[in-house]
């Protein structure tokens, strides 16, 4: 299937096109991205309430379950024999959470992603919504602990939404020191065995965070680090924590191990500026630019990527700092990047938000999560802290594309009035004259299922 230029614009480095959508980028497709770019920011998700707001919100849920959890407790306790002559003794009556906070975690989360779908899957600034996505994804937080969940989604509007536009560095630390961030890979809980703190608790440190940004966010799995390495970072980070119940970051002197460190044979000197100086060290690497140089190219360019683009992405990342918009600025103009045919296969979140923006959904945010859970892509959801996986493979299969075109049939039930699939089609994809998809769309007579029927081809999956 050949992919013009405002195909691509709209689908590799878009979210897919919404009606009328094609007559604007054809005129000028890399214009088009260059514009987003040109934008420079990325918008807040509006609605959600930002992270220091939540705490005192999940403070008051946390004690009333600690409460439920006491008196189930003692209800399990059995108790001590009766004389057959004393009165019956009454069942012990069960603690319930109130109403208001049965399920605190999970309702805040579950409004957070309703808002957060609907406002992409509406975007007048697709382009941006992709990059927003994917390091929203490289710097992955799950909802695997009532802690993250309620800050999950203002994770993404504080510490990756307004850097989608900064430094690497920048976002980097943003997110080292977001609460999300901290209570998902336990940096806040970590505490120097040989500060106060560490020596009154007998409490040690826990180097999950500092695995993780090495292997993950910054190094990469082959990035020369050794274990060593991963102690010595880990140590540095010591002194995290949340600010309860405010939810703010903050660093506690009394929990951070003292002495000097050495990071990838650099010293760190000892005091409070041990993370900051190593999240520096971290990001400036060179391991730490290819890595990431690549993985964004694969993501624009297919599962394998031209060493050419990524030659040319590091460059300008050694040249401008770590400029994201330098990065961006490469991809735009990379021939690589705008070949013809489609390069990957659309994930779940890419296919149900092209649903969406195809149909014109507006309003069915909770219809569109059911779609990502079947199939296996709920945002903040990810199985580890890799986030979920940008290869085709873990994708394509027969299983998948079953759920695709039952998730298909459903969506194209929700599209807007008037939807036409014959004239919805050539909007979508590129069809150079007749097609098998085409002549099967134009057969059915039943319009939503002819609706469904280009949601599900296989021309539709890819960009």
């Amino acid at each position: 299937m050949e992919q013009p230029a405002a195909f691509v614009a709209l689908n590799r480095f878009g979210l897919g096109a919404r009606p009328g959508d094609l007559a604007l980028v054809s005129p000028d497709p890399h214009g088009w991205v260059l514009d987003q770019f040109a934008r420079g920011h990325a918008d807040i998700i509006p609605g959600v309430q930002p992270t220091p707001g939540r705490f005192h919100g999940y403070a008051v849920y946390r004690r009333a379950r600690d409460e439920v959890d006491k008196v189930e407790a003692a209800a399990l306790v059995p108790p001590p024999p009766v004389p057959k002559t004393a009165a019956p003794a009454c069942p012990p009556v069960l603690a319930k959470m109130p109403p208001s906070l049965e399920n605190y975690p999970g309702h805040v989360f579950q409004a957070d992603l309703i808002r957060r779908i609907e406002h992409i899957a509406a975007s007048d600034t697709p382009v941006i919504e992709r990059l927003a996505a994917f390091w929203s994804n490289h710097f992955a937080v799950s909802a695997i602990r009532d802690e993250v969940s309620i800050c999950a989604v203002p994770y993404e509007n504080e510490a990756i939404r307004p850097f989608v536009f900064a430094r690497f560095h920048d976002m980097l630390t943003a997110t080292a020191t977001h609460p999300a961030m901290g209570f998902y890979l336990d940096s806040v809980t970590s505490i120097g065995p040989g500060s106060p703190v560490g020596q009154r608790r007998r409490k040690s440190v826990n180097e999950n965070y500092a695995r993780e940004v090495m292997e993950l966010h910054t190094l990469g799995v082959n990035g020369g680090y050794t274990q060593a390495d991963v102690g010595e970072l880990a140590l540095a980070f010591t002194g995290f924590g949340v600010d309860q119940p405010d939810g703010e970051f903050a660093w506690f002197y009394d929990r951070h191990e003292p002495g000097e460190r050495v990071l990838l044979g650099r010293k760190l000197a000892e005091g409070g500026g041990q993370a900051s100086e190593a999240l520096a060290i971290l990001a400036g690497h060179p391991a730490t630019i290819r890595h990431v140089s690549a993985k964004l190219a694969a993501h624009f360019c297919g599962d394998i990527p031209p060493r050419s683009v990524v030659k040319r992405l590091c460059d300008a990342w050694r040249v401008s700092g770590g400029s994201l918009p330098s990065l961006y600025q490469v991809l735009a103009d990379a021939p690589e990047a705008w070949v013809a045919r489609p390069v990957k296969f659309r994930t779940p979140q890419d296919f149900v938000l092209a649903c969406a923006r195809a149909t014109g959904l507006r309003g069915h945010g909770e219809a569109m999560l059911n779609e990502l859970r079947g199939l296996g892509q709920l945002p903040f959801k990810a199985p580890s802290p890799a986030g979920y996986p940008d290869q085709d493979a873990d994708w394509i299969g027969p299983s998948g594309a079953v759920g695709r075109v039952a998730a298909a049939e459903r969506l194209a039930h929700l599209a807007g009035p008037g939807a036409d699939a014959a004239g919805l089609l050539p909007n979508l994809v590129f069809i150079n004259g007749r097609s098998a998809t085409l002549d099967v769309v134009l057969a059915e007579a039943d319009p939503i299922e002819a609706i469904a029927l280009v949601l599900a081809s296989p021309e539709f999956q890819r960009r």
